[in-house]
């Protein structure tokens, strides 16, 4: 018998994935009353809070401390929550369900990794090196190098509701 593997696609999560995926872990855990508490927070706080999953694990800025980041790889979490499932084991949940259907889940507010210095290490700046991030200018310039105008933007009425209609300059 072999095995399918999904194709992955990487994008940001939505509030219907999450709930959708939050829907399927309640259901595989009908019977842990801590972990659908802990289901209701995750939801909001995926949205509200920067995280990011590296190295197997899910770092995750604290809510109730903002300077910190928890880290939770779905079985160990090391916040100090003393009784029951904690919101970042949820999350990881929610997040493993999103895994499962296909999608590597990115968070609408990146976490930005940071690396640990060694004693010996002096701290610099981002702006020591080389940064050449803004030497691209493709999308604000054609082929001859003239910088191409930006097109109007207008809100046009669909179904009652106001929906933004960009004009993009056709090609001759």
């Amino acid at each position: 018998m072999s095995t399918m593997t999904l194709p992955h696609r990487t994008t940001t999560i939505t509030p219907e994935m999450i709930t959708a995926a939050s829907l399927l872990v309640r259901i595989t855990h009908s019977d842990d009353a801590s972990l659908a508490r802990a289901l209701g927070k995750a939801e909001c706080r995926l949205f509200d809070l920067a995280w990011v999953v590296a190295d197997g694990q899910l770092h995750i800025a604290s809510h109730s401390r903002p300077r910190d980041v928890n880290l939770t790889d779905g079985l160990e979490c090391s916040c100090p929550t003393s009784r029951g499932t904690c919101w970042h084991l949820a999350a990881w949940s929610i997040l493993s369900a999103v895994c499962a259907a296909g999608i590597n889940p990115v968070a609408p507010i990146p976490l930005p990794l940071c690396v640990e210095l060694d004693d010996d290490d002096e701290p610099g700046s981002f702006l020591d090196g080389p940064f050449d991030a803004f030497d691209d200018d493709s999308l604000t310039h054609d082929e001859y190098g003239d910088v191409i105008p930006m097109s109007p933007v207008y809100f046009e009425e669909v179904d009652e509701l106001p929906v933004m209609v960009r004009r993009v300059r056709r090609a001759a």
